[in-house]
């Protein structure tokens, strides 16, 4: 859930705002099955300033009707909860939505190219995306200042989104907003160059997260802690390694629970595999969160109940939902130094008794 959040200046709020700026990068991995290379001529023109107002300019008149079809898209894919999203509703967060994106282009376009591609100009080199991936992604990702002006310039539109939309009757509909914003960014990017795409989707994907996951909240619970703290250090262990804790979750499970279907599909169905690796990394968020904030306050009044309202409605299993949250952090502890184990266990454990004999809590 968002909150109006500030970052303050200090050393250990920078060092975890620095590996959350970590996050926002190309996936260069996918970008080269349709490509194997891409020309850093390419990229530098698309990243000048020239470029991109070339990029607004072609979304700018795609942007709202973008928006509209992600709309229509998630209404059918939820058209089995009856009555969630009413069709004036839907519109609206359509165009919510859009706007949202104009406010993140309007970043996108004053910011200045990534310096591996000023580096590069004058060279005739090219990029290999099937070498190196993580290396040449990590090149054009978002900056710690890029990141911040995203999360102020967006923070009182999308806390005025959440606000309208949240108090819907069903608060099953939190689920419709980040599809919406997840297709919203699919069919938006889908217009763009191979280039524009490396260097827009970073962007895209920071929406996508602050929706829904508490990374900006994490880094601003970071403040009440000295730099040598113990529990900053575990988190500073753990945000890095998010993404591959949540894959390698989501892989035990498949293998569990190959014949779970929920309404969205098989686990192993590539858009479910998507939403079930955002949430793993938002049960992650969330109990980084309750380190840093020495309560499990955060899960139990907001992570808790908004699961206890949207996994039935989606017809995801409690038994799944129970096995997968112990899974989450078993992987977690083994991902941490042995000299912080004893610090996380109890917040590990308390994450799995609130998510057990979830049946009994609905």
């Amino acid at each position: 859930m968002l909150k109006s959040t500030k970052l303050v200046n200090t050393t250990s709020v920078e060092s975890l705002s620095q590996i959350w700026a970590e996050r926002y990068v190309p996936d260069l991995s996918t970008l080269s099955i349709r490509s194997n290379q891409c020309a850093v001529s390419e990229l530098v023109e698309a990243a000048s300033p020239q470029g991109r107002v070339q990029t607004i300019a072609k979304l700018s008149r795609s942007v709202e009707i973008n928006c509209k079809c992600a709309g229509i898209q998630t209404s059918v894919l939820f058209s089995y909860i009856p009555n969630i999203v009413n069709l004036t509703e839907s519109q609206g967060i359509a165009k919510a939505a859009g706007q949202v994106y104009e406010k993140v282009l309007e970043v996108y376009q004053t910011q200045s190219p990534p310096p591996a591609l000023q580096v590069a100009k004058s060279e005739a080199e090219t990029i290999d995306f099937s070498s190196n991936v993580e290396a040449s992604s990590a090149k054009l990702g978002l900056s710690v200042s890029e990141v911040k002006q995203l999360a102020t310039v967006l923070e009182p539109v999308l806390l005025e989104f959440q606000e309208q939309h949240l108090s819907s009757p069903d608060r099953r509909a939190v689920g419709f907003l980040s599809t919406q914003f997840h297709l919203s960014s699919k069919l938006v990017l889908n217009r763009l160059t191979l280039a524009e795409q490396v260097l827009v989707s970073p962007y895209f994907k920071f929406v996508e997260e602050q929706v829904c996951i508490p990374w900006q909240r994490v880094c601003a619970a970071a403040a009440k802690h000295e730099l040598d703290s113990p529990r900053l250090a575990l988190v500073q262990q753990l945000l890095p390694k998010s993404q591959d804790i949540a894959e390698a979750v989501y892989q035990r499970s498949v293998k569990l629970y190959s014949n779970h279907r929920s309404r969205r599909g098989g686990l192993s169905n590539r858009e479910v595999k998507l939403s079930t690796v955002r949430d793993l990394q938002m049960f992650q968020g969330y109990l980084s969160l309750c380190v840093l904030e020495e309560s499990m306050a955060s899960v139990q009044d907001e992570l808790l109940p908004l699961c206890i309202m949207v996994f039935p409605a989606v017809e995801v299993s409690w038994e799944l939902v129970e096995q997968m949250t112990q899974l989450l952090m078993d992987e977690v502890l083994a991902r941490v130094s042995n000299e912080y184990k004893s610090l996380l266990v109890p917040y590990t454990t308390a994450m799995q008794q609130l998510f057990s004999n979830l049946e009994t809590k609905v």
